[in-house]
């Protein structure tokens, strides 16, 4: 949606070149690159940062490069579009357990001494605002009506079920870390579980996520307003 995206096979690896023109999403790819080196020494099953350039005319950037490793799998929301009612639960119970350990994870030092997350992302949203699906109205709702802050913790940022590939034997990956940060947890699980009007979560699927993240399930305003600020990326 924001980049040209092409395979590469080197030999003994294979890769994933990002390119990016778009004056918008520059920032965005060139924030994937820093998020990727700031997590190259943790254990997650995220891509590895290979090298990142940029060209620039008159003074602009004109044309970012990223190019990274290649996770194996396919999108979790395809498969689970074609999944039976047992197997469906399955992958949900695995990526609630995916969840938890992005989420137990340190986070690297230099995410950690930033304003909180919340007053950032509307500030950032505020900023969007030319171009993007929310409204001005929308977003002085949002932030008259900011939940209640919880302890801030490694995320993920943009937790689409596109962004998740799983491989045959149901291991899970993470791909598209340009909104990786610390921040509020029930960002990732709000979005994680917005599969409608395409998808309708049956309470099995709901109840596989939390068995695999622990913890008590988030109230359905607390989700709408994470989903609602998506709105504004």
């Amino acid at each position: 949606m924001t980049s040209e995206v092409a395979f590469v096979d080197d030999q003994d690896r294979q890769c994933v070149l990002k390119r990016c023109r778009n004056p918008i999403y520059i920032e965005w790819l060139r924030r994937e690159h820093r998020v990727l080196v700031a997590l190259s020494e943790c254990a997650l099953p995220i891509p590895r940062a290979i090298g990142y350039h940029e060209v620039r005319e008159n003074g602009q950037v004109a044309d970012a490069w990223l190019l990274m490793t290649r996770r194996p799998g396919e999108s979790l929301w395809n498969v689970l579009l074609r999944s039976g009612p047992v197997e469906r639960s399955d992958h949900f119970r695995k990526l609630g357990r995916l969840l938890r350990d992005l989420h137990f994870t340190r986070p690297p030092k230099a995410f950690r001494t930033q304003p909180s997350w919340i007053d950032r992302k509307l500030a950032e949203a505020r900023e969007n605002l030319a171009w993007c699906d929310g409204s001005a109205d929308l977003l002085a709702q949002l932030d008259a009506r900011r939940p209640t802050p919880q302890a801030e913790v490694l995320i993920h940022g943009d937790l689409a079920l596109d962004n998740v590939l799983i491989e045959r034997d149901g291991s899970m990956s993470l791909i598209d870390w340009s909104g990786g940060d610390v921040g509020d947890p029930r960002s990732d699980i709000a979005l994680a579980l917005a599969t409608e009007p395409e998808m309708q979560l049956r309470d099995a699927d709901i109840a596989g996520f939390f068995n695999g993240y622990g913890g008590t399930q988030i109230d359905a305003i607390t989700a709408r307003w994470f989903t609602r600020l998506y709105e504004f990326f």
